[in-house]
């Protein structure tokens, strides 16, 4: 049996942690879709050419990386207060954070056992040798993107942030609320919290995280959280919806607080900071019905072929790109039709997107029924090429430098040059790995291949 795109996510998330756009708040899987009118964000981009087959492999040696022989490497960047025998890495566009800890003997693998004071590693692309070293105490959770050369790690009511540079421990700061995210967008920080089940938001520095404010949401007996989207200029906030709607969501002025409009259905996402897409219906094997709402809440048109979004595609375009929703693409402003295309969405029952990566202009998508993976213009939708590919149903993951889409699958890491879908390497898997929990990305300018125990990055 084929698995979906969400249970191929799902499957690989239980063994590895290698971030590639993977988010820690569940209603930013579909809302980091696009960037600004103009299309999504650079994500998963390398400035390092894929053209060439990498030789070199450096396999990360948790003993090399720790000072105590007994350490293990945790599942950077989440459940670092525990250990479940898996680890796993940090890749950015200009480094490799790991994180090792001593297992304290109170209990077996199967349950997880806890962990004692957390180190964070940067790694040396060329040698995998520890560049730094910055002992953190005991954190459950690290920012889940290099976003900003700052990283930042929490507990329930702490965080700590980290020069990735060199390893400088810039603040260790308490909070009154517990701490669930914490986000770096330009020289801003979001936070994320709850305080007495009230949904927590600031804006400010790694030294002072509410320098711009504090705001405290209305509190309730179920589900509530903010998420800030600051590439819009909005933050929305998400309740448990009473009556017929599953949930209620308010988008609000990220600045002012104002609030813009308020949707009640099954889930709101933001593809642009004029654009959403509301859906309704949520059942099992269907996605719904989905609707584009404009800039002020408002119908603009219904989509025609529903479907769930995935979102953190590596992504690299030349020219500003629609905002893609079901099988359509569609102004980013205006909502306005643009180009539809079976192949932007894939399943028999449940559609999911077919997008795995916007290159140029070109937006390759993965065909499971029929074995391949074509490229689509991203002005008129028509195919510019088609590649046979076996294990299309897998493609996953992976990192770009505006002219090769590098990517992973069932039998291991291949380069495709955009322009006209050649295969132009190939790299195995790791010895002994299960395909299913192999993940790649971008790891300090190089290639990360990264499973629940194998760490190896070519260069």
């Amino acid at each position: 049996m084929e698995l979906t795109r969400r249970e191929r996510s799902k499957l690989g998330a239980l063994g590895v942690a290698v971030v590639v756009g993977i988010v820690f708040i569940t209603v930013r899987v579909a809302l980091d879709e696009t960037a600004s009118a103009g299309g999504p964000p650079e994500r998963s981009a390398i400035d390092t050419s894929l053209a060439e087959r990498p030789e070199q492999a450096i396999h990360l040696d948790p003993h090399v990386l720790s000072d105590n022989g007994s350490d293990v490497l945790l599942a950077m960047p989440y459940k670092l207060d525990m250990y479940y025998g898996y680890g796993g890495v940090l890749g950015g566009n200009d480094v490799v954070v790991a994180a090792t800890g001593y297992p304290l003997p109170t209990a077996d693998l199967g349950s997880g056992t806890g962990v004692g004071p957390v180190t964070l590693v940067g790694v040396d692309t060329a040698d995998g040798s520890p560049l730094w070293k910055t002992i953190v105490g005991r954190v459950s959770a690290c920012s889940d993107t290099v976003e900003s050369v700052v990283i930042a790690c929490w507990s329930d009511r702490r965080i700590v942030f980290v020069d990735t540079s060199d390893g400088t421990l810039l603040s260790d700061i308490g909070t009154e609320f517990d701490v669930m995210n914490v986000r770096f967008v330009d020289d801003n920080v979001y936070v994320v919290g709850n305080s007495d089940r009230s949904p927590i938001l600031t804006r400010g520095t790694a030294t002072d995280i509410s320098a711009d404010y504090l705001r405290t949401f209305p509190a309730s007996d179920d589900l509530a959280y903010v998420a800030p989207l600051p590439e819009f200029g909005i933050a929305m906030t998400t309740y448990r919806g009473s009556g017929g709607a599953q949930y209620t969501s308010t988008v609000h002025d990220l600045d002012t607080d104002a609030e813009r409009f308020v949707y009640e259905g099954d889930s709101l996402q933001a593809l642009s900071k004029d654009l959403f897409v509301s859906t309704v219906g949520i059942q099992s094997g269907s996605a719904g019905t989905q609707n584009l709402l404009d800039g002020h809440g408002e119908l603009i048109r219904a989509i025609p072929i529903p479907s769930a979004v995935v979102g953190g595609y590596p992504s690299l375009p030349s020219t500003p790109v629609p905002a893609f929703a079901g099988d359509g693409a569609y102004d980013a402003v205006t909502g306005a039709e643009l180009w539809r295309n079976p192949l932007m969405v894939e399943g028999t029952f449940a559609k999911e997107s077919a997008v795995v990566a916007v290159v140029g202009r070109t937006v390759v998508v993965a065909d499971p029924e029929g074995r391949t993976i074509v490229g689509l213009d991203v002005d008129t939708g028509e195919q510019r090429w088609l590649t046979p590919w076996q294990d299309a149903y897998w493609v996953r993951g992976g990192l770009t430098d505006g002219e090769y889409f590098v990517f992973g699958d069932y039998t291991g890491t291949h380069a495709l040059r955009v322009r006209d879908g050649a295969i132009m390497w190939s790299l195995p898997l790791p010895d002994g790995a299960d395909p299913r929990v192999v993940q790649v990305g971008p790891g300090g300018g190089h290639v990360l291949v990264s499973s629940a125990t194998q760490f190896t990055i070519w260069t």
